[in-house]
């Protein structure tokens, strides 16, 4: 019974490890410029206030995430520009309002 509950209980960590992957892997942008050679250093982070006050950037980015959203869905710049796509909505439709 003791050698039983040692397999159960390996078998469990081994298990449990086994889901332990990098889900959120680093964005293209932040990987080291010597894995993709040919790349051209990227532009320094847009937060969300900068693409708020600067509307044509904010399309333009979002029109690149959208073009390839396997590649950049998930890096910062891609999420700023969701969010400040989101923040400008409400804005516009809270102005609808008044």
């Amino acid at each position: 019974m003791k050698s039983y509950s040692s397999i159960m209980l390996t078998t469990l960590a081994v298990i449990g490890l086994a889901g332990c992957n990098d889900d959120n892997p680093r964005p293209i942008a932040a990987r080291s410029s010597a894995a993709i050679p040919d790349r051209p250093s990227s532009p320094p982070l847009k937060t969300v206030s900068w693409l708020i006050d600067h509307r044509g950037d904010l399309e333009a980015m979002l029109k690149e995430c959208r073009d390839n959203p396997g590649e950049l869905a998930k890096t910062p710049d891609c999420t700023n520009a969701n969010e400040a796509r989101n923040r400008v909505t409400v804005q516009e439709m809270k102005d609808a309002l008044k």
